[in-house]
């Protein structure tokens, strides 16, 4: 990566491969994949500021970190791509990276196919992953066993474990 090069490219708007992984809160589940834009906030001696203009998530990434920018020509003037060796990974407050196997490719999981997630969505599909639970039922002794019953089982068994425990 040319340095000097990528100075030259600080306030730039820049997306992110591979795209990083989202996840509801630091420890929640993975959601599906948002292509948000990020500012290239610029470059000194300790890296590459970024910040995302989505949400308030923003890192300094190592030089190593960075394979290299690309244009964005479809975006126009300003606009590029930060191809990464590593994977960022953001939820909650926190925002940790995982190195690649390649430069600016993902790391496997299961929304390899999903494109143009809508932030929007995010709660609908949060709550299909954990769908209201079914309260459990409520045994009143006139529909189960009768507790007294209970009480001479559980007598039974202590006792008659002493007495094999002592034969």
């Amino acid at each position: 990566m040319n340095k000097n090069a990528l100075k030259k490219n600080a306030w730039t708007r820049v997306r992110l491969r591979p795209i990083p992984k989202r996840f509801f809160g630091a420890d929640g589940p993975q959601l599906p994949p948002v292509d948000d834009t990020w500012i290239l906030e610029g470059v000194d001696d300790s890296g590459v500021r970024i910040r995302n203009t989505g949400t308030p998530h923003g890192t300094v990434l190592g030089f190593d970190q960075v394979h290299h920018y690309a244009t964005d020509p479809d975006r126009g003037a300003g606009h590029g791509f930060l191809i990464l060796n590593a994977q960022l990974h953001f939820g909650g407050n926190a925002l940790w990276t995982e190195p690649t196997f390649r430069p600016g490719e993902a790391l496997p999981d299961q929304f390899g196919s999903v494109r143009n997630w809508d932030r929007r969505n995010d709660s609908a599909y949060v709550q299909s992953l954990f769908p209201n639970p079914q309260p459990a039922p409520v045994v009143t002794p006139s529909q189960g066993v009768n507790p007294a019953a209970q009480f001479g089982l559980l007598a039974f068994l202590l006792v008659g474990g002493l007495l094999i425990a002592n034969a």
